[in-house]
């Protein structure tokens, strides 16, 4: 990062997700055009149609000197991270999905008005999750990433058809329970190994994932750190009853549940029923398979309109709410 992040945004490339929130996006895209618009902004207003027309756009506008804001959920914004993660570009994030858990574990607000002018506002610096295979291919994620029941669970809803919306993964949830899979893990955390038997993992940049699960409670981006959240080995009905519980943090503390920190995890985890490798998920979009290594980039992402001082989240981490 040899640049300073862009600070002044006169000229603004918009890439609207029109397909997230059941089309709503669409709408809300056309909102934000105008009124950056209205507030004197040069702007380009881009519905792409597919992920890789979407990085194609905010490559451009990078190279362009423009300033890119992203109009969509997780999906999208996993999408844009490609092209800004470890460059001085910064990404304005207008929260339009089903989810958002980015947009909210950084404190951003879904109102129109305030999240269009914070989305060309002064930058300040998040960090991502760097996403390593054994080929050497690298991503990065900007919430959780996750394997195991959690990410099968994505897997599913994402092949099924009906229901929209979250119904959908309410189902396949249920599903997924009904012939609940075990895992052998092995995970080297700070050079520290560990293995087992577990349910699922889940690395952890921000609190949530799956629209609002707080899955991992005391998770900022801002403290160089992951939080390391393994679900152990247990019953389909003790997954049953604490699934609810995460939509509020308060499954910290079963048995089954052990929350660790690092900068940087190996991981893998095998099924233990035929040993096949597992895939992984972040940001609910799929990110390859395991073995890979997650690291911590501090400051990897530069995002408009956040209100500092960051530390102020930073000290609510002892009694997550």
């Amino acid at each position: 990062m040899n640049q300073s992040p862009q600070e002044t945004h006169q000229a603004a490339t918009i890439i609207t997700n029109k397909y997230a929130n059941r089309g709503r996006a669409e709408i809300r895209g056309g909102e934000v055009a105008a009124l950056l618009r209205s507030l004197g902004c040069e702007v380009e207003h881009h519905q792409p149609l597919s992920a890789d027309q979407s990085r194609e756009i905010a490559k451009k506008a990078i190279a362009d000197g423009r300033h890119l804001v992203g109009v969509g959920g997780d999906g999208l914004i996993h999408h844009l991270v490609q092209e800004c993660a470890e460059t001085s570009a910064t990404l304005g994030i207008v929260p339009a999905g089903t989810g958002n858990d980015f947009a909210y574990g950084l404190g951003l607000s879904v109102d129109l008005q305030s999240s269009s002018k914070a989305a060309i506002g002064k930058a300040q610096p998040v960090d991502l999750l760097r996403l390593e295979d054994n080929t050497g291919l690298t991503r990065y994620g900007t919430t959780i990433a996750t394997a195991g029941f959690s990410a099968a669970v994505n897997i599913r809803a994402e092949q099924m058809t009906w229901p929209r919306g979250s119904s959908r993964y309410t189902l396949a949830t249920l599903r997924e329970l009904r012939k609940l899979k075990r895992y052998d893990f092995q995970m080297t955390l700070d050079g520290i190994e560990m293995e087992g038997r577990c349910l699922m993992i889940a690395i952890a940049n921000t609190p949530a994932f799956g629209g609002g699960m707080q899955i991992a409670p005391s998770a900022v981006a801002w403290d160089g750190k992951a939080d390391i959240v393994v679900i152990r080995d247990t019953s389909a009905l003790n997954l049953l009853r604490m699934l609810p519980k995460t939509f509020k943090g308060k499954h910290i503390g079963h048995p089954a549940v052990e929350i660790l920190r690092a900068e940087r995890v190996s991981i893998n985890l095998t099924n233990s029923g035929d040993y096949k490798s597992c895939a992984l998920r972040s940001d609910g979009e799929d990110v390859g398979s395991l073995p890979q290594t997650v690291t911590v980039v501090p400051g990897g992402l530069h995002v408009a309109g956040l209100s500092p001082p960051m530390q102020t989240v930073n000290e609510s981490k002892e009694e997550p709410k």
